[in-house]
């Protein structure tokens, strides 16, 4: 289940870029949730009564504030700036961090092997950040990559804070309850003039959907049932396979449409992504 995941989530960088080519960062939330909220804010209804006890909402309310607006908002805003393949490596940063937040928070073990193994995986990024671009290092590029990188932060104490959930929550319940609450504030940025832009584009139409659908109701749901049976550290270990697999996404679709998807790939991302792979604890 993690790996496929892991696997519709690997062109969720590419639909991302897309979606960022036509819309601000305001209309690309929007874009991917406004969807999103409807469908969980109806299945919620349909699923009535919910198995969620009292004491679970807390930790639901956070999982959805860090999972949905403070995570793809820092996501959004890198990808202005950072190529896919290069965003890939730099949210491979999740497992790193998560592996830190669950040992400080869930006591979970943090020995020499998983120490060594990060501090690898953790070089692979710095080698695609300084060098997964063409473009000069500047500031600006920096200021981009720094951002994008909180992403995989808060990523990481959603999923941290997802182990802490009380026994007896339904995780479907829970995962529609998360996203609706976590999604239906960025409604706002949600106007005539989205609506017209993503009726004239039907490749930022399906990139919404796509980053809709497939990755957030199926993703977030996936991941929140792998949580309660496995250990953060071991669940957010799968997020190293975003990277190769992003790159792979990137050539697959650059053979099929080369006009509309660029082929942004060289050979420090490839080199950073074995580099992160051999990292994993």
């Amino acid at each position: 289940m993690l790996a496929l995941t892991v696997l519709v989530w690997s062109f969720s960088f590419l639909a991302a870029a897309r979606l960022r080519q036509e819309l601000s960062v305001a209309e690309s939330l929007a874009a991917r949730f406004v969807p999103v909220a409807v469908g969980a804010g109806v299945l919620l209804l349909a699923r009535r009564p919910w198995r969620i006890p009292r004491n679970a909402w807390p930790v639901i309310v956070a999982m959805g504030l860090l999972g949905v607006p403070a995570y793809n908002l820092f996501f959004f805003i890198g990808l202005k700036t950072v190529p896919s393949g290069t965003a890939a490596l730099i949210v491979a940063l999740n497992p790193v961090l998560t592996v830190l937040l669950a040992w400080c928070f869930l006591g979970e073990p943090f020995g020499l092997r998983k120490t060594l193994g990060l501090a690898l995986s953790l070089t692979g990024v710095y080698v695609v950040i300084r060098y997964g671009t063409e473009r000069s290092v500047d500031a600006p590029y920096l200021t981009s990559a720094l951002l994008l990188a909180l992403a995989p932060l808060s990523w990481a104490g959603y999923t941290v804070v997802g182990r802490m959930m009380p026994r007896g929550t339904n995780t479907f319940d829970a995962c529609l309850a998360l996203l609706f609450v976590g999604s239906f504030p960025l409604v706002v940025f949600a106007g005539p003039g989205l609506v017209r832009t993503l009726a004239g584009s039907p490749g930022a139409l399906a990139s919404a959907l796509y980053l809709a659908l497939p990755c957030t109701l199926f993703g977030f749901t996936a991941w929140l049932w792998a949580l309660r049976r496995l250990p953060a550290g071991e669940v957010a270990a799968f997020v190293f396979l975003n990277p190769p697999l992003s790159l792979l996404s990137q050539v697959a679709l650059h053979r099929l449409w080369p006009e509309t998807f660029a082929l942004t790939t060289n050979r420090w991302e490839l080199a950073a992504s074995v580099v992160v792979l051999a990292g994993i604890p």
